[in-house]
């Protein structure tokens, strides 16, 4: 099996701390980055995705598709506005049909026309997973995918993971929410 994503000797330098992650090796579909505050699950999700420089070496097999933890939406575009805006840059193939179905999975095809500002947390919080599962990929990175999440989002996402053949790196603090589908759990 080629392993999808391989780390060795990373640190990342913030103006006030240093981020050094182990070595680790992810060999499994669906694994769980866990820690405490500050262990840099984070921020090797961020390298992952190649968003930012770090010393090391972030090796990564395949297309990834990245979800942040905390959502920065434009408020002034509805929620169809959004997604046709990120279907514009991006080259998904059945894109219509995959996005209705992300939007049916979680409840919220009758919010199309809303001003993502006037969305709930929760809403908000599908839709930074939808931005992030609509786009063909063979590695889904999620950080903290279940903030904000009501307990039926979160039975969605899992039911979603379970039932793709995608790798999915989930960084998390509730590992229990996710124990019944992960495959390996990595302590940072």
């Amino acid at each position: 099996m080629k392993y999808p994503i391989k780390v060795f000797n990373f640190i990342k330098e913030y103006k006030n701390e240093v981020v050094t992650i182990k070595d680790f090796i992810i060999g499994k579909r669906i694994t769980l980055l866990v820690g405490k505050n500050g262990s840099g699950k984070s921020t090797i999700l961020r390298a992952i995705a190649g968003f930012i420089k770090y010393e090391g070496i972030v090796e990564v097999s395949g297309k990834v598709s990245y979800m942040s933890e905390l959502p920065y939406f434009p408020n002034d575009l509805t929620m169809d506005e959004f997604i046709s805006s990120l279907n514009s840059i991006s080259k998904i193939k059945n894109k219509e049909s995959n996005i209705k179905e992300l939007l049916k999975l979680f409840k919220i095809e009758g919010k199309r026309k809303q001003l993502l500002s006037s969305l709930s947390k929760g809403m908000k919080a599908k839709v930074n997973l939808i931005q992030c599962l609509m786009e063909e990929a063979d590695i889904y990175l999620l950080d903290e995918p279940i903030s904000g999440l009501d307990k039926d989002g979160v039975n969605y996402l899992i039911k979603y993971i379970e039932n793709s053949e995608k790798i999915f790196i989930i960084s998390t603090h509730l590992v229990s929410d996710f124990k019944d589908v992960s495959n390996e759990v990595i302590n940072l």
